[in-house]
């Protein structure tokens, strides 16, 4: 117990942050990144499929929507929403929805086939979508239906200075009018230390996430400002995955 509490009172200390509060958080995002076999990647998409199209049939509440995204390694992201964390959603959840609509049955014949497929969950967590250091409160993923998401991780000691940087980030990009969204959040259940950027965009044809913007700064004459926060950023972080993702619309709801 003793050991608990230390734990608990760590990562209080090390990952609390006084200047961002409740009302800065828009959202919560569950993500899980699931890598299929290749053998069984047609029988995903088929079982995921008869989900999705029975949840648009009988209008699934909207809190129960998800996004399915496929990565340029052929994995796939999927991602729900909630409002705070009691609401995070599990498969418990989602099946309770489907019974109620009268199709129980169905769902859980889907997913005991989806069990059986070689399937690897590479990671699940949460993460908080902070306002100020994003450039939209909410955007549509039919008009943006690509996104790189780039991942940092970072040590908690530098997080008040992550704070600032991002605040500066999204602030020169509303700024100079950039058209593409940006989203950037926290990590939280599962996800401490770690810091996402989502650039979306309506194509391919930008699809380079933090170098997107250089032209644009370029243009506005605030290159160099904007140079200068990549470098700030890079100065605090300790590594960084990316993602490469397109919207899989008809397995998502």
């Amino acid at each position: 117990m003793k050991k608990l509490l230390l734990l608990l009172l760590i990562v209080n200390l090390g990952f609390g942050q006084s200047s961002i509060t409740q009302k800065d958080i828009e959202i919560y995002t569950q993500l899980t990144l699931l890598k299929v076999n290749e053998k069984d990647d047609a029988n995903f998409q088929k079982h995921l499929k008869t989900i999705a199209d029975k949840a648009k049939e009988f209008k699934i509440d909207y809190e129960y929507d998800w996004l399915t995204y496929q990565t340029e390694n052929d994995e796939y992201l999927i991602v729900n929403f909630s409002d705070d964390l009691k609401s995070i959603l599990t498969l418990y959840d989602y099946q309770k929805v489907f019974i109620n609509a009268n199709y129980g049955q169905l769902f859980d014949n889907a997913m005991r086939k989806l069990s059986m497929l070689d399937i690897n969950v590479k990671f699940n967590y949460v993460k908080e979508m902070i306002l100020p250091w994003s450039t939209v409160a909410e955007m549509s993923v039919s008009e943006f239906p690509y996104a790189e998401m780039i991942e940092y991780e970072f040590s908690s000691q530098s997080l008040d200075k992550i704070d600032i940087v991002l605040r500066k980030l999204s602030k020169l990009l509303l700024e100079s009018d950039y058209p593409f969204p940006l989203e950037t959040s926290r990590g939280s259940l599962g996800a401490y230390g770690k810091i996402t950027l989502v650039w979306f965009y309506p194509d391919t044809s930008n699809f380079d996430g933090m170098n997107t913007p250089k032209d644009w700064m370029k243009n506005k004459d605030k290159l160099k400002e904007y140079n200068l926060i990549l470098n700030e950023i890079e100065s605090l972080i300790n590594s960084r995955k990316t993602f490469k993702l397109s919207y899989q619309k008809k397995l998502s709801n």
